[in-house]
């Protein structure tokens, strides 16, 4: 479409079935906590989760439901584990082809007005991995053809998880900063997951991704989940 190939397609449009699901996933948890009035729930969001989560909470989706006006009470903390949160003038191409752009620039989706509303905000970000054109790691490869179109540069400076530069996993002041390089327990990088996508996913967001091998450490695993899980509020 234009919008596509302008970089200016519309969150509320462009991310609707994410917020369904957002919704339905709520809906369902209030259903079960019943009238307990001390409810309190932490958003986990993982890559681009996170920042459809910063979305949602910030009213982009336009939502007007009594699950949305209900979560807008309940929800106590956001967490993003290896989420872009910002789209930098740098950047070689707008990768979300303007949906970051239009959350970053929104003043409801910002940390202090999250927080305004009893939000607190942790940013998770891996500084484990560089990239590197002329390798004998693949690894260091991929995470090259990551970072130069996210940030317009490689270098000593420019590390992250593979696929997200560290230095676009934060968010502003208030937000919180945990950035992470290796696990505790095995001394490996911390990977930004431990799946690959695969075409059927496509077609079906909910079918399963190619598992990575056992040794593949990502923000979920033993001995990186201690170094933020306490900023689950």
């Amino acid at each position: 479409t234009k919008d596509f190939i302008d970089a200016n397609l519309s969150v509320r449009v462009t991310l609707d079935w994410y917020f369904d699901a957002m919704e339905r996933g709520l809906a369902e948890l209030f259903a079960e906590a019943g009238e307990e009035e001390n409810l309190e729930v932490c958003v986990i969001g993982h890559s681009i989760g996170g920042w459809v989560a910063r979305a949602y909470l910030g009213g982009l989706g336009g939502s007007s439901t009594a699950v949305y006006r209900l979560a807008r009470e309940k929800i106590t903390s956001l967490v993003t584990l290896g989420t872009p949160h910002t789209s930098p003038e740098s950047a070689l191409v707008d990768q979300t082809r303007g949906l970051l752009r239009e959350i970053e620039s929104s003043p409801e989706c910002s940390s202090q007005s999250l927080a305004d509303r009893g939000i607190k905000v942790t940013c998770v970000g891996s500084s484990g991995l560089s990239g590197k054109i002329i390798t004998t790691d693949i690894e260091e490869l991929i995470a090259a053809t990551s970072y130069l179109p996210l940030v317009g540069r490689l270098g000593e400076d420019v590390t992250g998880d593979g696929i997200v530069p560290t230095e676009l996993a934060f968010m502003e002041s208030p937000a919180r900063r945990v950035e992470i390089e290796k696990c505790s327990e095995t001394g490996s990088a911390v990977r930004h997951a431990h799946v690959l996508p695969t075409p059927w996913n496509l077609l079906d967001g909910s079918a399963p991704s190619l598992s990575l091998p056992e040794d593949i450490v990502w923000y979920g695993s033993p001995g990186v989940l201690g170094q933020w899980l306490d900023y689950v509020e």
